[in-house]
């Protein structure tokens, strides 16, 4: 592929990746009152097991610092809690509370629900298996 093409897909992918978050955090902002990074941020601690802050920023590709903060909001929000990490006193797991769950299960139809309104059935068809391919590639292991 000559370089202008591959530059051209490069630029591509980051434009639709960043129209695709505006309008998705706007809707969630909308609907739930929440910024997207918050939602991004809380679908990890609902996913992952005995999530970690470290857990955060390695799901979402963010800071330890950057994931640190998220996790403040969402605990100064009521949505997860610290508890004690049952074999490492220095780390707290992060557990989300009823509301936390609530706003999670709310969220994740917003942000489906906001998306199919963007990405028809043709167009998951053909990108799936592509993105799914070229991130398995890219993710260090």
């Amino acid at each position: 592929m000559e370089s202008t093409a591959i530059v051209e897909v490069f630029d591509d992918l980051v434009r639709v990746q960043i129209v695709l978050w505006e309008a998705v955090d706007r809707r969630v902002r909308r609907d739930l009152d929440l910024p997207l990074g918050r939602v991004e941020a809380l679908r990890a601690v609902v996913r992952v097991p005995s999530c970690r802050v470290q857990d955060i920023s390695t799901a979402l590709h963010v800071t330890v610092g950057a994931a640190s903060k998220l996790t403040d909001r969402l605990v100064a929000g009521g949505l997860v809690v610290r508890v004690p990490h049952p074999e490492d006193r220095r780390s707290s797991v992060l557990t989300p509370t009823p509301a936390g769950r609530e706003t999670h299960d709310r969220a994740e139809a917003v942000v489906a629900d906001e998306l199919r309104h963007h990405l028809g059935g043709d167009d998951l068809a053909v990108l799936t298996p592509g993105l799914a391919a070229l991130r398995a590639r890219l993710t260090p292991r």
